[in-house]
């Protein structure tokens, strides 16, 4: 039995957070046809406003006059006999003795459970009027913000509530009308309220995400030795099998291709979980998304050796490794951990250090690092010194070194900024910069060199490019008919005050159209060369103006577009960065600085300019079309690989079955996108 206190609290629970749908926890495999899980997962869970069983009668006091009727009505409330609850409670609030207000409470909680929106309103209602200090106000408070959002009325946030019933109340509109709840919030966040209800306002902003689909943010965070890919059909061209070679950094989408020769590449998708690919393997990129902030990944091991270092961190979140054989699924919240090498006819898994995987027909106990297991057509396979694992200690070595050193930089990086989940390039944020207090927005961050400069540089009206403080916007002037990409001139600085990174063309590359010949080109170079940390400012957070340039304020949600808003003024489209407080459908905030314009009659130009109020200003809904869609990053061209795939080197033959351990070619075909692997004879 709980206390009114503990009610207001396990309705908080489940609220302030946006809700979350049910966690998983399981490791399953899918062969030819057949599904086998391991754990199972556990039942959803949804927040109530206020729990079954849960009554208040270690409040009564027993030498009351209404004690005895009040403790009845509890007990009605704890055996669900809601009805006599409310005749009892009404008897008490009737008598206006010690605990009156009390029982107004449970009478409209009583009134809900019936389905009894008004009269229960109407309880809360009477309670408020004649009892304005009494200590069940904001019980009350959050049941109405139960009864109107599950009516569909409009939830308020009403002067004298207390915070935790205000935050009940973002979080309810929230989902019920997003720009009016946006707008509380930067009221909330702009005005006179408290530091607490101010944090956790800006915990519900920095969380929320809308249910639009975007790709999701994933890269090729390392490349080392013989990595190629190839990325679909991008220019429309006959044949659509271009190979190239990856480089770091290299965003990655759906329907892309990776495949080593003596190489190996590291893979960080959107939770900062990554994937090491060994040599001679060929990985497909199948579904590359998230909804609601909730990403979806789907990869196919073809051939050759993955080791996954995988940790979903949102309720939801699932991630698919595909191999000839069987599927591995990983969801949160496991720490899914292991080595996995694909055959065409089984997959071999072997955990590594730090995970907590589940294996069916495994038990719990067996599970050790370093020990490897095989399924074979769907069926758990055991031989005694089947696995080699020699032939991997140099490889596991390699990836739990590359492991730890994230790792380490990325708890670094969470302890400074404040973040409780990683961003997209957190670890390369390690060491790179400065972290500090920018109240009432959070923790901001500019990189070190930047930091550290003297104040002087700041006031230096032509400052030596080599004083610029804050981020470094550069301008480029391109030629506007270009047969051939050309290598970029030389960048002209913008003025230092108004730096800022994360550009449309800093993040894309461009394409120059011939006017007489209508052909486009891919023009390189137009991006200044990237820093360590533009993967993560770029793709999460927010930015302010601090001392005369633009600083990133650290924010967990992340961008899947450019984190800044379009405006129109007169003539000139230009872009402002994405300030911590803008909300959907009202002028950008930071626009009080001037906005950065694009264009120009013979050349592409970024400079920041100021507004021309004689002229009219519009603030767009999407991007300028040219912006919307940007070609790829330019990527030195690649033979086709020598793509191979192997059975099982330790299956059994028996007199009538021959096997043949030769190699089996696999095949890029460019009409379907696909790869085709040659069938093996057996005889």
């Amino acid at each position: 039995m709980k206390t009114r206190r503990g009610i207001l609290a396990a309705l908080l629970g489940g609220m302030v957070c946006l809700p979350v749908t049910s966690a998983a926890v399981e490791l399953s495999f899918a062969s030819l046809g057949q599904a086998f899980t391991g754990s199972p997962a556990p039942a959803g869970m949804e927040a109530q406003p206020a729990a079954e069983g849960v009554a208040a009668a270690a409040l009564v006091t027993a030498d009351s006059p209404d004690s005895s009727l009040f403790a009845e009505g509890t007990r009605a409330i704890d055996e669900s006999r809601w009805a006599d609850a409310v005749k009892l409670f009404t008897q008490v609030a009737n008598q206006h003795g010690d605990h009156a207000d009390g029982a107004l409470y449970w009478k409209a909680y009583a009134e809900n459970k019936l389905g009894h929106a008004r009269p229960s309103e109407a309880a809360c209602a009477e309670l408020r009027k004649g009892y304005p200090k009494s200590r069940w106000l904001d019980d009350c408070g959050a049941l109405l913000v139960e009864i109107r959002a599950k009516s569909g009325k409009p939830v308020e946030i009403e002067p004298g509530q207390s915070d935790d019933v205000k935050l009940l109340a973002l979080n309810a509109m929230m989902r019920q009308d997003e720009p009016r709840a946006l707008a509380e919030i930067q009221a909330i966040l702009n005005g006179d309220a408290s530091e607490k209800l101010k944090k956790e306002a800006q915990f519900i902003l920095g969380k929320h995400y809308s249910n639009v689909t975007y790709a999701q943010v994933v890269r090729v965070s390392y490349v080392e030795g013989d990595v190629r890919i190839q990325r679909g059909d991008p220019g429309g061209k006959a044949g659509g099998a271009t190979w190239e070679k990856a480089a770091a950094d290299l965003p990655l989408e759906t329907g892309f291709s990776l495949v080593t020769g003596a190489g190996r590449a590291e893979v960080e998708f959107e939770n900062a979980s990554t994937l090491y690919l060994g040599e001679n393997s060929v990985l497909t990129f199948n579904d590359l998304h998230e909804t609601a902030g909730i990403p979806y990944t789907e990869v196919a091991l073809l051939s050759g050796t993955v080791s996954l270092y995988i940790h979903p961190y949102v309720a939801g979140e699932k991630f698919v490794l595909h191999t000839p054989t069987n599927d591995l699924v990983a969801r949160y919240p496991d720490k899914d951990y292991a080595r996995i090498e694909s055959f065409t006819d089984a997959v071999s898994i072997t955990p590594l250090e730090g995970g907590d995987l589940h294996l069916p027909g495994v038990t719990k106990d067996a599970v050790q690092p370093g020990r490897t297991w095989t399924y074979r057509q769907g069926r758990l396979w055991v031989e005694e010194g089947a696995a080699d694992e020699e032939a991997f200690s140099a490889w596991d070595k390699w990836a739990a070194d590359r492991v730890a050193q994230r790792n380490a930089a990325i708890n670094a990086v969470m302890e400074a900024s404040g973040l409780t989940e990683p961003i997209p390039g957190m670890a390369e944020m390690e060491g790179q910069g400065k972290f500090f207090d920018c109240a009432p927005y959070g923790t901001c961050w500019e990189p070190a060199d930047e930091a550290g400069e003297d104040e002087a540089a700041i006031q230096s009206p032509n400052p030596h490019p080599s004083q610029q403080v804050g981020f470094q916007l550069a301008s480029y002037r391109l030629p506007r008919q270009a047969a051939q990409p050309s290598p970029a001139p030389p960048p002209v600085v913008s003025e230092p005050e108004f730096s800022f990174p994360c550009t449309p063309l800093a993040l894309r590359y461009r394409v120059v159209k011939d006017p007489a010949t209508g052909k486009q080109t891919v023009v390189a170079g137009v991006a200044v060369q990237p820093e360590p940390y533009d993967w993560a400012v770029c793709h999460a957070g927010s930015w302010i103006r601090h001392k005369r340039h633009y600083v990133w304020v650290a924010g967990g949600r992340r961008r899947h577009i450019d984190p800044v808003r379009w405006v129109r003024n007169g003539h000139q489209v230009g872009f402002i960065p994405l300030h911590p407080f803008d909300v959907k459908g009202q002028p950008a905030i930071n626009a009080r600085h001037g906005f950065f314009a694009v264009g120009g009659k013979d050349q592409f130009l970024v400079q920041h300019v100021k507004f021309d109020l004689s002229r009219p200003v519009e603030f767009l809904k999407s991007p300028p079309r040219e912006y919307r869609n940007s070609p790829m990053l330019p990527l030195k061209l690649a033979e086709a690989p020598h793509m191979e795939a192997h059975v099982f080197p330790h299956a059994p033959a028996n007199k009538t079955t021959v096997v043949s351990r030769a190699a089996i070619p696999i095949h890029f075909d460019p009409k379907s996108q696909s790869f085709m692997v040659a069938r093996e004879e057996m005889r």
